[in-house]
């Protein structure tokens, strides 16, 4: 039996377009408005967006909206990160322990999947 409940989103960013597969799973009719053009179809430049560091938190709603394998074919691991002192030197700091990362991922090519 279908759910004949609706839900509207507007904007159709990573937000929007992960609750619009979440609220899709759980049988409800989604209708998603966004301003700009299908960026799956468009060429565009990464314009100033940078890459999203993706945390355990976003990974979890990845994996729960079944997404997340998908995802981390594009994800790059970063490690740490490094930290230019006042006298010139650079110093190192981990993410976490035992080789813990976040991912860096491309916000365009996360929308477009």
């Amino acid at each position: 039996m279908k759910n004949k409940q609706q839900v509207s989103i507007l904007g159709a960013g990573l937000v929007g377009s992960l609750l619009a597969v979440l609220f899709q799973k759980r049988g409800y009719t989604v209708q998603i408005f966004e301003r700009r053009s299908d960026m799956r179809l468009a060429s565009m430049s990464a314009g100033k967006s940078i890459n999203l560091a993706m945390s355990m938190r976003g990974w979890a709603g990845l994996q729960k909206a079944g997404l997340e394998e998908d995802i981390r074919s594009i994800a790059i691991p970063m490690y740490g990160r490094e930290l230019h002192q006042a006298n010139g030197e650079n110093i190192f700091q981990a993410y976490g322990k035992n080789n813990e990362a976040i991912y860096s991922v491309s916000r365009g090519e996360l929308n477009k999947n």
